[in-house]
């Protein structure tokens, strides 16, 4: 006889009674591809086959050197058993996920030329488009232009349980840009202070990229994939901008915007509504004019991104949610243990520092140390030194809520052109701060502990420096789950609630189990 304990635990499991073991072969190598016409050009591309898991794990962007298309389950075991077949170094960054050091990609693992390496980890993200591309030091932009990166997609049962346009229009739809000689050969100017800004705009790598479209809802999973440039995005018909996901998943509620700013390294998810077009319609995606001020020499200029041809009369019977996911724990600064001010200066030949250092491959100074699992207000400016630019700053590991914005006299007028766009809504891991800005974050840290990185997803600014470490320890009270001081029935009830999936881990093997109502009942009582 099962008692009510076991009972409700295997009630609440049940979703996650089907998470799977997934083992996927991969390798990076030097390949070709058709992308104008004439030659072929030279890239670098990930492949991958299935050693174990569902057929629908990996797929490929049709027409496309970008890497497979990987899509999982929240809690699904992943290991990737890596080849570089490249002639320099590499490793893989699992961008936005919380996994655990060795996997994370940092450029200490770097994986050498001929070598193989185990990423290993459970997806304890929520349902988002993430993605992911190499990090080694001083590499990370030509290797991500060259072409390794690709799309990591995570469902769950809250994210299933919408009515969402699924299958053939729920469209990946990777932005970058590119440069090319005579030869039809990829130019890349390398880590410098201006960035790169390609002549050539690539969707999916493919230049003039043209969608048939049907009369019916789409789900657009945007991801900013320049090196540099970022984006202004708006219909050129006026079609909303209808955001209902961002970087770490779905949002509360669908938000509409007049247009959408996104810079290297974001994603978005759009509800695109072409339901009431005619047959032979097109709408241009165009990244609108902004002041260059507001963004740094290079950035503001207007072009087309890509064109949705409507082809057919579909019927559509999906209704835009007035409700979608709720977005959990919502952090309140009056609970935070520690602040950290994180500040961007220029600081001359070198580059842009961040917090007043470059990169150091095992360095940190002192705040930037944190336990694991401890609520922390980080507060990042752009407003000293003599040169300015705009930064997408990314922190490995953690999904995090941006808390407050605020811009200095000097940089009103250029911040006005693009403020509307900026989604500060639901869970992020890449944020814009523009010129003469203060941003202020929270992040409850991971509690996986080790070193991992924060930086600038502008890859010539971070290839030449502006990357830094957190150094993040064991959590101080792993059994207080739900981070009110105190280790007791509350805790145990997340437990129960989290059966069979990693959100009520206490002692770090990202599954919850038995082990972990051992480790509450061992730390009762309130944490010291």
């Amino acid at each position: 006889m099962k008692t009510p304990l076991i009972a409700l635990a295997t009630i609440s499991s049940a979703s996650m009674l089907f998470a799977d073991d997934i083992v996927i072969n991969m390798n990076a190598s030097v390949s070709s591809q058709q992308i104008l016409l004439g030659e072929p050009t030279v890239t670098w591309r990930y492949t991958a086959s299935l050693g174990q898991g569902p057929s629908s794990t990996l797929s490929l962007i049709p027409n496309s050197y970008l890497g497979p298309i990987i899509s999982v389950n929240t809690g699904d075991s992943v290991q990737v058993h890596f080849q570089n077949d490249l002639s320099n170094e590499t490793t893989t960054h699992w961008h936005g996920l919380d996994i655990p050091e060795e996997s994370d990609g940092h450029p200490k693992d770097a994986v050498a030329p001929g070598d193989s390496y185990d990423y290993e980890y459970i997806v304890r993200n929520r349902a988002a488009t993430y993605w992911y591309h190499p990090h080694p030091d001083m590499m990370t932009g030509e290797q991500v232009y060259m072409g390794l990166k690709s799309f990591f997609i995570v469902s769950d049962p809250q994210e299933q349980a919408l009515d969402l346009p699924r299958g053939e229009y729920d469209l990946p739809i990777c932005i970058h840009d590119a440069d090319f000689t005579q030869e039809n050969q990829l130019v890349f100017s390398g880590a410098n202070m201006m960035g790169h800004f390609g002549n050539t705009q690539l969707v999916n790598g493919q230049p003039n990229y043209n969608y048939s479209a049907a009369t019916k809802i789409y789900r657009l999973r945007l991801l900013n994939g320049s090196q540099s440039r970022i984006l202004k995005l708006a219909f050129d018909d006026g079609t909303p901008i209808v955001v209902i996901g961002v970087d770490g998943g779905l949002l509360e509620a669908p938000e509409k915007y007049p247009y959408l700013l996104m810079g290297p390294g974001e994603r978005y998810e759009l509800w695109a509504d072409f339901s009431g077009k005619t047959v032979g319609h097109v709408i241009t995606l165009k990244s609108l004019l902004f002041d260059e001020f507001a963004g740094g020499i290079g950035q503001g200029g207007e072009r087309d991104i890509m064109t949705f041809t409507i082809d057919r009369d579909e019927t559509e019977v999906l209704t835009l949610p007035t409700t979608l996911v709720p977005i959990g724990e919502v952090y309140d600064v009056a609970d935070v243990q520690d602040e950290k001010l994180w500040p961007i200066v220029w600081g001359g030949g070198g580059g842009f520092l961040l917090n007043g250092e470059t990169f150091d491959m095992y360095g940190t100074i002192e705040n930037e140390r944190a336990p694991g699992d401890a609520l922390e207000l980080i507060t990042m400016t752009n407003s000293d030194g003599t040169i300015k630019f705009a930064h997408p700053m990314h922190l490995h590991g953690r999904q995090f809520q941006v808390f407050s914005r605020s811009i200095d006299a000097e940089g009103v007028d250029a911040y006005n052109t693009v403020k509307d766009g900026l989604v500060d809504s639901g869970w992020q891991d890449t944020f814009m701060i523009m010129p003469y800005e203060t941003v202020q974050i929270l992040v409850r840290w991971s509690r996986h502990p080790g070193l991992f990185m924060y930086h600038c997803h502008n890859l010539p600014h971070e290839d030449m420096g502006m990357m830094r470490n957190f150094l993040l320890s064991e959590p101080t009270c792993p059994s207080d789950l739900n981070h009110d001081g105190f280790v007791d029935v509350a805790d145990l009830l997340v437990i129960i609630g989290a059966w069979g999936t990693p959100f009520g881990d206490v002692s770090g093997d990202d599954i919850t189990d038995v082990s972990d109502i051992l480790g509450v009942i061992s730390g009762w009582g309130a944490c010291n």
